[in-house]
Formats: C-alpha cells, structure tokens, sequence
C-alpha cells in the first residue's frame, strides 16, 4: 500500500472566497442589483509552515495482507504511524485536513486509486489517538514550539468496505492543507 499525501497549494480560506465568488457571479444574474451583500473574510500571515522536505511527498507502507484479515465488511489491518513535521510556523497552532477521492460505500474513506486491482477496501486515516479523522475534517489541533516547529500524528490502515474483499495491489491518494488556528 502507498499513500502519496502532497501539501495542499491553496489556503481554504482562499478556496471557499473562490467557490464564493463563482456562486454569486451564478446568483447575480438571477437577483436584481442591490439585492446581494458579499463579505469577503480571510487572513494575511507574516510566515507559514514549511513542510518538511521528507514529508512533502511521503509515502506510508500499509503492509500486505491476507484478505482473510479483511474478510467482512468493517474489519481493518494494523494501523501504521507516520508524521508530517512543519517547520517555521507562526505562532499558534495548526491543523492538517486530507483531501482525495472519497470510497463509494463511505465518504469519510479514502478510495483505492485506479491503478489498484483489490476491491472492496478503502484507506482509512486515524488522528494521533487513533479515532477516524474523515476526509474534509480537520485533525485536531497542534501546538506549534516557541521555535515554530510541530509535528502532527497519524495513522492509517486499510478496511474492508463489503465482505469477501478481492486481493491485489492496493494503493491510495490524498493531499493535505494546513490550517492555521
């Protein structure tokens, strides 16, 4: 199993004014002049973490395993750590969201991308206590050092969708964006 996790290129307070914007340009044609009140919010930060070089495209090995130990639906493998290390934040604390193709049977689970040949198991991704962090939520918060650095905990193992999972190569995509608190 590989996960490739690719940091995020737009802040979401910039992707939700973008996503704003094209809904009113949509509902200004319909809604007469005057009738629209637009509030644009954001943030303007002096420094912004730097992910690690070695993080920046890293790669989690899931193992192999028998699909026995997935054989009905909601059984999971071993959870594996990894880590993402930021460095130069500004002060506060910082939060990661992963992003990428949500499972057909649960959206809150990565789906296996098209170059993989098992089915009916997904990537699932565990906060550093090892509940479910879903794609689109944020993982909880990480102080970040009087040095600006933070390291924020994860896991993620595979779980069987459906019964009867069909074997081969099993591999996911995600990427993250860092959010500033």
């Amino acid at each position: 199993m590989l996960i490739t996790i690719k940091r995020g290129k737009m802040p979401r307070h910039f992707t939700f004014a973008l996503a704003l914007l094209a809904m009113i340009s949509s509902v200004q044609a319909a809604t007469p002049l005057g009738e629209v009140n637009i509030k644009l919010q954001g943030n303007i930060v002096d420094l912004s973490c730097v992910v690690n070089a070695s993080d920046s495209a890293k790669e989690v090995q899931l193992g192999t395993w028998p699909t026995k130990q997935l054989q009905t639906a909601g059984s999971k493998t071993q959870a594996m750590p990894f880590s993402i290390r930021l460095t130069g934040c500004p002060p506060g604390a910082v939060s990661i969201t992963f992003a990428g193709t949500p499972d057909d049977q649960d959206n809150t689970l990565l789906a296996l991308n098209s170059t993989s040949q098992a089915s009916r198991v997904a990537v699932e991704i565990l906060d550093e206590d090892k509940t479910r962090l879903p794609l689109q939520q944020e993982s909880k918060e990480v102080a970040i050092d009087a040095q600006g650095d933070a390291t924020l905990s994860f896991y993620a193992n595979y779980i069987s969708t459906a019964d009867n999972p069909q074997p081969g190569s099993a591999d996911a995509d995600a990427t993250f964006t860092l959010n500033y608190n």
